[in-house]
């Protein structure tokens, strides 16, 4: 290729603001690290004896690119019990993490249509997958009172200026903040008289205490919902990069083509890693929910002590807080890290992890 023409490659991925969004971590660095998208925490050693068996069973070739039967099995189940949704094994396809699962629906599902609906602060992985091709993104306006989701009129009229492909997250992936049942009845019920579709964000649903509410319950024919998350969050395997989408069985092959094309697949190991995890889920979310929820209690109270305005949201692994720009400076210098709401679209806001560490991103704004 001439010199010329890789120049020319390089300045537009440069002049792609997109595609150059920053990712936050998947996974923390440290103690002090309260950016991460995924929950640090260590392995039973369950997990890591049936990734260890299936090496020593050979299992070191190229998998299914769908993934294995038995996890795309435990997904379905897992789905079915925690959002009442009536996906199947062929309804599911694994993938390399979250951000791979973004990229896939965004891209494919965005095939058939010719826009797609997101809100204005969202997650920047979405930014990110939409920079390699835009699929003509209109954008939703939210409302910070409702911890940044877009209102049901919002949605509505998206749909009535004709956009048919929405993005929607459910707990927010800055706040936390959740649709109520009913709102998610209304969301479902613009979508099916709009004969459109939705891509669901349901990665922290796992951290919702009580009832969670998903549109992929509403869709007894599973026709109109791709659903995407991480496989078992809060077992340890963040840093495995185990996702998944659940999808009409229609649209799953294109993204297992493309997920061939960019991956060939998702590691076989970590895969039986993740069947194990779900066989130990329901026991260990009980106690870390338990604890997650002591523990945000605590810092909810610290931050009413200081004065502090907290974004609302139901998700307890997370804390998103109104900052001013000093403030910020004063929790960097603490040599604390965080998610700064800029890249989700809100400046003005940082996310937090709950953990035994949050407490000292309080204290520094003392």
């Amino acid at each position: 290729m001439p010199s010329e023409s890789k120049d020319a490659i390089l300045a537009q991925h440069r002049a792609n603001d997109d595609l150059n969004t920053p990712l936050l971590p998947q996974v923390a660095r440290g103690d002090s690290d309260l950016a991460a998208d995924g929950m640090r925490g260590p392995l039973d050693e369950r997990i890591i004896a049936a990734a260890s068996a299936a090496l020593e069973n050979g299992q070191t070739h190229y998998v299914d690119v769908p993934g294995i039967g038995p996890l795309r099995a435990a997904v379905a189940d897992y789905l079915k019990g925690a959002a009442t949704a009536n996906y199947q094994e062929g309804n599911i396809l694994i993938t390399a993490g979250v951000q791979e699962s973004r990229f896939l629906s965004i891209q494919m599902i965005g095939e058939l249509y010719d826009s797609i609906a997101l809100p204005a602060v969202i997650h920047p992985g979405v930014r990110k997958a939409l920079g390699v091709r835009g699929r003509n993104p209109k954008t939703m306006s939210v409302d910070p009172a409702q911890g940044y989701l877009p209102s049901i009129d919002a949605i509505a009229q998206a749909a009535a200026d004709g956009c048919r492909l929405f993005y929607l997250e459910s707990p927010s992936r800055l706040s936390g903040a959740v649709y109520a049942a009913d709102e998610v009845a209304a969301i479902s019920q613009i979508i099916a008289d709009n004969d459109a579709a939705v891509i669901w964000d349901q990665g922290l649903a796992p951290w919702v205490e009580g009832a969670y509410a998903s549109p992929a319950a509403l869709d007894s024919e599973c026709a109109r919902t791709a659903t995407i998350g991480e496989a078992y969050s809060g077992m340890g395997l963040a840093s495995w990069f185990v996702g998944y989408i659940a999808a009409p069985e229609a649209w799953v092959p294109s993204m297992q083509s493309q997920k061939q094309i960019m991956a060939i697949c998702t590691s076989t190991a970590s895969q039986y890693a993740a069947l194990e995890a779900g066989q130990l889920y329901t026991e260990a979310r009980g106690r870390q929910l338990s604890r997650l929820a002591r523990l945000r209690a605590d810092l909810l109270g610290a931050a009413s002590e200081a004065g502090l305005t907290v974004v609302g949201g139901q998700a307890i692994n997370i804390i998103a807080l109104n900052l001013s720009a000093d403030d910020m400076k004063k929790i960097s210098r603490a040599g604390i890290d965080f998610a700064a709401g800029g890249l989700f679209g809100a400046p003005d806001v940082i996310r937090l992890n709950v953990n035994h560490s949050t407490a000292a991103a309080l204290h520094a704004l003392n």
